[in-house]
C-alpha cells in the first residue's frame, strides 16, 4: 500500500513539474501581449488624445492585467509626485522591485528599454514614430513567443508524464 501511495506521488509530482515549467512559456506569450495591448493604449492617449504621459499611464494601469499594472501605476505616481525625472528610471526601479512576476527573456527587456527611454522626450511626430516602431518589434516578439509556447507546452507536459511513468514502472 506505501509502495503504491509513494509511485502515484511520485508520478503526479513529475507530472506537475512538467506542467509548471509549459506555463512559463504561456506566462511569457501572455505578458508580451499585455504588453504589447499597453502600448497600443498609450499611443492613443498620447498622439491622439494628448494626455499627459503620467496621466496616460494610470489610465492604463487600470486596463491592463497584473503584474503590468501596479509598474505602470507606481511610474505613473513617481512621475506625478516629481519622484523621478523620466519614465525610464521609474519603470527600471519598479521593474526591479517585481522583477520574480515577469517571465520575461532578454530580447523582450531590451525592447521595452529601447521604447522607455526615448518616450516623452521628444515631439509628437518623433512619439509617433517610436510607437510605431515599438508596435511592429512586440508583435514580431509576441508571434514568436506564441509559436515558442505551442511547442514547448506540449513537450513539456508530456515529458512530465512520461519521466513519471517511467520512474513509476521502475519502482513497481
Amino acid at each position: 500500500m506505501l509502495k503504491i501511495t509513494a509511485v502515484i506521488i511520485i508520478f503526479l509530482s513529475c507530472t506537475y513539474i512538467g506542467f509548471y515549467y509549459g506555463e512559463i512559456f504561456k506566462k511569457r506569450s501572455k505578458q508580451l501581449n499585455s504588453i504589447l495591448k499597453s502600448v497600443l493604449f498609450l499611443n492613443n492617449e498620447v498622439i491622439y488624445a494628448n494626455t499627459p504621459l503620467p496621466e496616460a499611464l494610470k489610465y492604463i494601469s487600470l486596463k491592463v492585467e497584473a503584474p503590468l499594472n501596479s509598474i505602470l501605476s507606481a511610474v505613473s505616481d513617481k512621475l506625478l509626485k516629481g519622484e523621478s525625472t523620466s519614465v525610464y528610471e521609474a519603470f527600471e526601479s519598479e521593474y526591479k522591485k517585481n522583477k520574480s512576476e515577469f517571465n520575461l527573456n532578454e530580447e523582450d527587456k531590451r525592447l521595452v528599454n529601447d521604447f522607455l527611454r526615448p518616450l516623452g522626450e521628444s515631439g509628437v511626430y518623433g512619439q509617433d514614430k517610436l510607437f510605431n516602431l515599438t508596435i511592429e518589434n512586440m508583435k514580431l516578439n509576441c508571434r514568436s513567443a506564441e509559436e515558442l509556447a505551442k511547442k514547448n507546452v506540449r513537450m513539456y507536459r508530456a515529458i512530465g508524464v512520461c519521466i513519471g511513468a517511467m520512474i513509476s514502472i521502475f519502482l513497481i
